[in-house]
């Protein structure tokens, strides 16, 4: 009988530990100085739509560090977080020392949270005595368009044909050669450039301002729904590989910038990337995991084989981008902010390794095209 109780003991102890998530995270003892270089705007957004998620449920245990934590703690962390969020944006507000709201937020934070750091693999390129994070950032694409062609709006973005011979068209097929035109497959007419509609696929969804015959302006969201099974290839090798543009130099701003000089050339450089993709027509923003639309400048993508459940708060800081208006180069800035992991992607992959969901705008655009970095990641836990 004794035996029969300690096997079941045994079991039930190795049930509850294969339960447990656990997270490649060690406990930082260290007060942080939290610092939001947006001063929260957005990041009450992002909570709501990740706690809609949890009212599905949240079931079993995740380990930070050396504690095990009932998942509930995620959420409970994200509510905690957000009182003290909203208690510092009031204090933004009246007082001219904005030094003193946040220090009044920091002391809170550091004492009501438990901060645990990523530990990158030893394959990874931020591993070492500091544990830095790999940082990346993607954005959506800000389109202009309307329902109906026009002598300004004459570029289609298409729906996904049923027929698999129209599917299976290449790039240059259907936006030089008409392959769909006139199939009913036209979402939008966009007045972008076809280059701007190539970065729009590798993103895989962005935002429409659509404007009616009156010039009355509604927005709407464009969501990847499939493929034309073709190759793809980023242009960046075929600028680079016929000389048009050096290795070191052939950015995003150049490669717009050649073909907007050389529109001859586009058949042929985009002929080099056959892939084409197919979307659908939304009413919310792109969405992540768990079909939770993504917040602007507060998600972030993580690796989804490692962190398996998400919603955890992250405090980030890492740098951003801007084209200088005068000279035209690309200035990097330090920044902090923090963001809530709602996305994965295929090529985050590793412990310390994150992709930046900058949101829409030229800022955007060029934080996603310039940002390959390392930095600093925390996981915020509220402590119990």
């Amino acid at each position: 009988m004794k035996l029969l109780l300690l096997a079941a003991v045994i079991l039930a102890s190795l049930t509850a530990h294969a339960q447990t998530e656990i997270t490649p995270t060690q406990r930082s003892y260290e007060s942080i100085s939290f610092e939001d270089d947006l001063d929260f705007d957005n990041i009450e957004l992002a909570i709501a739509r990740q706690l809609r998620s949890y009212d599905r449920g949240l079931k079993g245990s995740i380990r930070f560090g050396t504690k095990v934590y009932p998942k509930l703690i995620l959420r409970d962390s994200l509510l905690h977080f957000q009182k003290l969020a909203q208690k510092a944006k009031e204090c933004l507000k009246k007082r001219v020392v904005r030094t003193d709201c946040y220090d009044q937020f920091n002391a809170a934070m550091n004492a009501d949270f438990a901060i645990y750091k990523t530990v990158p693999g030893k394959e990874e390129s931020g591993y070492g005595k500091k544990q830095w994070t790999k940082f990346t950032a993607y954005y959506s694409p800000d389109f202009h368009g309307s329902r109906t062609p026009t002598e300004r709006f004459n570029k289609a973005i298409y729906s996904m044909p049923t027929n698999e011979l129209d599917r299976k068209q290449t790039r240059v097929d259907i936006d030089y050669n008409g392959a769909l035109k006139g199939k009913g497959l036209e979402l939008f007419y966009v007045e972008e450039s076809f280059y701007d509609l190539y970065l729009f696929h590798v993103q895989g969804g962005g935002r429409i301002h659509v404007y009616d015959e009156k010039g009355k302006e509604e927005i709407k969201y464009l969501s990847y729904v499939g493929t034309n099974s073709q190759p793809f290839k980023m242009v960046f090798h075929y600028f680079v590989d016929n000389g048009l543009l050096p290795r070191n130099q052939a950015t995003v701003p150049a490669q717009r910038d050649y073909l907007a000089q050389n529109p001859h050339m586009e058949p042929a450089v985009f002929g080099s990337c056959p892939n084409y993709i197919y979307f659908r027509e939304s009413d919310e923003e792109p969405v992540g995991v768990n079909n939770i639309p993504l917040t602007e400048g507060r998600s972030v993508a993580i690796d989804r084989r490692i962190y398996k459940t998400f919603g955890i708060l992250n405090f980030i800081r890492a740098k951003k981008s801007y084209r200088d208006e005068a000279t035209g180069k690309i200035i990097q800035t330090p920044f902090s902010r923090f963001f809530i992991a709602q996305d994965t992607g295929g090529a985050i992959r590793g412990n310390s390794r994150c992709d930046l969901y900058m949101g829409y705008g030229n800022e955007a655009e060029t934080t996603a095209y310039s940002l390959n970095d390392l930095g600093e990641q925390y996981m915020l836990i509220k402590k119990i």
